[in-house]
């Protein structure tokens, strides 16, 4: 009988959490702003606005992680997010990323390239899997975000 209760209670658990969970993939729409906010201690800070649309019915909690940068196609090294996003419920909104990167690296990524530092631009690339949990169930998206970045903004 307990048996029977226990098998009752997991369909139950399964039905109610399945049906009111239906998921539909965040839109990501584009970079809006891409620029250096903050420099301190050897690092710089990275904004990235994020043009996002979630058209669930559930806000959806973007957690920090780990992202690899490049530089003119060349890999500088990791970075991490700084904050965590909350993206809103059947809504479109622009989201700041903020990302920290080593000074020494980038700029050492700038100088190794002279076609960076004869246009007086660089392109930096931030790609990896974004980390997402909804009511504790968690799914990486893939990020794969390429800007130009005037140098004069570095040095």
């Amino acid at each position: 009988m307990a048996l029977i209760k226990i098998g009752l209670i997991t369909l139950f658990s399964i039905f109610f959490f399945t049906s009111c969970f239906d998921y539909e993939d965040v839109e990501f729409q584009g970079v809006q702003n891409f620029g250096i906010e903050d420099r301190t201690d050897g690092n710089i800070t990275v904004r990235i606005d994020l043009k996002v649309n979630n058209p669930n019915n559930y806000n959806i909690k973007i957690k920090k992680t780990s992202l690899d940068v490049f530089v003119n196609g060349a890999e500088v090294g990791k970075t991490k997010m700084k904050n965590n996003i909350v993206l809103k419920k059947n809504h479109q909104d622009v989201y700041p990323l903020y990302l920290t990167l080593s000074e020494k690296e980038l700029k050492g990524s700038a100088l190794s390239s002279i076609g960076s530092f004869l246009k007086g631009s660089m392109k930096i690339r931030v790609k990896g899997d974004i980390k997402a949990k909804v009511y504790g169930v968690g799914k990486k998206f893939p990020i794969d975000i390429e800007e130009p970045v005037n140098l004069r903004s570095i040095f």
